[in-house]
């Protein structure tokens, strides 16, 4: 419920605070003395953008703050959800928009999104202005109104998270035969390259063998000719190193037994002798063994130019990079031929998510139509009273050709205010007076099913008079029973209903005009109800008449 209201430099609107009490107010004043300014700073507490245009002239910024109690649970959850302190017994909202542009919100003291404003608005307060009646040609608003009067919200929560994972599951099939078609169209070339690669038998690290090996054949005959050239330097008997060494450690032992440092150095040219004898032997073995072989020259290039062809081909560097290409074209291929059993497995859970939503779309249904048809008496009845003597409404139920996120069904409402003419969508043939009065009755049918504490009605007695007014005033102040009721108006018969009555004027000042509002006293409303009835003329006989309406409408 709309506790208290603080609004300060919005508009015309110097600073203002208002105290609401439960059940049925109304709200009066002039045209133009500003009671769109007091709905537009709610609905920017509902998460309406707002502007620097809304600041009133001269001001730095605005502030408008509404402190709202007895909540449903839901609002405690999304707070929790937001990390946002929350207090089961009141909610307290603020926005804040400074000259520049700047705009902040806060729920609870706490820094929040006008998604979540928006979010929040659902659970607290309902504003009903006159362009909301084009909501009722909507299909989506006909169906959720079936949805409310049934009580089987949670039936179609049910519905539609099965929706949403069929609708899932669906997508992920459809990827999945698309990519198997991608593949399938594929298949030939990446077979071909996996057969290339798999007959290539490619080993990790041939390519630097091969290498090795090519640069070692190519070279053959220097390589063992410079071989026995340094192995016959270093044994060759005249000229030869390892002679050299032999005489040079026989001298050095001549003198081994009178010079101390002599026994070292003969352990170390033996040593090196043994060395130049062990790597003389090598490289004339070595030299043995080098051959010069075309024919294995050739199968080394022929090998060489295969590995090179395919790094090429594939933009790769190395064998290890084309082995792990070949695995990945074999994982691939397997996709491809295992792609009809996993498309198999998909499809029957797909056919299963569907069955599932098709059950509880079909139970849906089955309520909607209960509704429908309690629906249809009831708004008949409360029409009837609204001064619509023979109007005749239907609810049409089609059924889809296929399930949507709202159900299996297409909703209108079909309404004819005449007996002699046939019922058609409601968008289509009613008039502006008679849409104004079936959205209310639609509004009282299912007040008390919302988890909403607070409406407003901006202008609902449009297009009406007289004993119709009457008539709206019973059934707005037998919504205030159940709920907190706001009315705006312009028709004495409903202000004389509610339990509280506000009144919002300007006053003009030399450079300035400024809006108010005041909660009236029982004379001030004595006088409010003349004015509405008569003009500004007032009299003892218009307040008379505006006392009786008063008392009559309290009765």
């Amino acid at each position: 419920m709309l506790q208290s209201l603080s609004i300060r430099n919005f508009v015309l609107i110097d600073e203002l605070t208002i105290q609401f009490t439960p059940h049925f107010s109304v709200i009066t004043g002039e045209t133009g003395a500003g009671k769109s300014i007091l709905l537009g700073a709610i609905a920017l507490l509902m998460g309406q953008r707002a502007d620097s245009s809304t600041i009133r002239p001269g001001a730095e910024r605005c502030i408008i703050e509404a402190r709202f109690t007895h909540l449903d649970t839901a609002v405690g959850a999304m707070l929790e959800e937001e990390d946002i302190d929350s207090d089961e017994e009141e909610c307290i909202v603020r926005r804040e928009i400074t000259a520049k542009g700047k705009s902040r919100a806060f729920v609870n003291d706490t820094p929040a999104s006008l998604q979540l404003l928006k979010r929040l608005s659902e659970y607290l307060i309902d504003i009903h202005s006159q362009h909301k009646n084009l909501l009722l040609g909507d299909a989506g608003f006909q169906l959720s109104v079936l949805d409310l009067y049934s009580g089987e919200l949670p039936l179609l929560s049910e519905y539609q998270a099965a929706f949403r994972s069929f609708r899932s599951e669906q997508r992920a099939y459809e990827e999945a035969c698309q990519e198997a078609e991608e593949l399938r169209r594929e298949q030939d070339y990446l077979q071909f390259q996996y057969d290339q690669l798999e007959e290539a038998e490619v080993e990790s690290g041939e390519l630097e063998s091969l290498e090795e090996e090519e640069r070692q054949l190519s070279h053959a005959q220097e390589i063992r000719e410079e071989l026995s050239s340094a192995a016959s330097a270093l044994e060759d008997d005249e000229h030869g190193a390892l002679p050299a060494l032999y005489h040079a450690l026989r001298s050095v032992e001549n003198i081994r037994r009178y010079h101390t440092p002599a026994a070292e150095w003969c352990e170390r040219l033996e040593s090196a002798r043994i060395e130049l004898q062990d790597l003389a032997s090598s490289m004339s073995d070595e030299a043995e063994e080098v051959t010069f072989s075309p024919k294995r020259l050739a199968k080394v290039e022929a090998r060489l130019d295969l590995i090179r062809g395919l790094l090429h081909k594939h933009s790769l560097a190395s064998c290890d990079e084309l082995i792990a290409l070949r695995d990945d074209l074999s994982g691939r291929l397997e996709q491809i031929n295992s792609s009809d059993e996993h498309l198999t497995a998909l499809s029957e859970a797909l056919k299963k998510r569907e069955a599932e939503v098709l059950r509880l779309g079909k139970a849906l249904s089955k309520t909607r139509t209960k509704a429908a048809r309690t629906i249809e008496g009831a708004l008949i009845t409360t029409l009837h009273e609204l001064g619509m003597p023979h109007v005749r409404f239907v609810i049409r139920q089609d059924i889809l050709d296929a399930p949507t996120l709202h159900g299996l069904d297409h909703v209108t409402f079909l309404f004819s205010a005449n007996k002699e003419i046939e019922p058609e969508p409601v968008a289509e043939i009613a008039s502006g007076g008679e849409i104004s009065r079936l959205m209310l009755a639609i509004k009282a049918l299912i007040a008390d099913r919302r988890s909403l504490p607070t409406i407003i009605f901006d202008e609902i007695d449009t297009g009406v008079s007289g004993e119709t007014a009457e008539r709206i005033a019973t059934i707005l102040r037998r919504m205030g029973e159940s709920m907190q009721v706001l009315a705006v108006t312009h028709l004495p018969q409903i202000a004389a209903a509610g339990e509280d009555h506000f009144y919002i004027y300007k006053e003009h000042g030399e450079a300035s005009t400024r809006s108010y509002i005041r909660h009236l006293t029982a004379e001030e409303r004595i006088d409010e109800i003349a004015r509405m009835q008569s003009g500004s003329k007032l009299t003892d006989v218009t307040r008379a008449a505006a006392k009786a309406l008063l008392e009559n409408a309290q009765s």
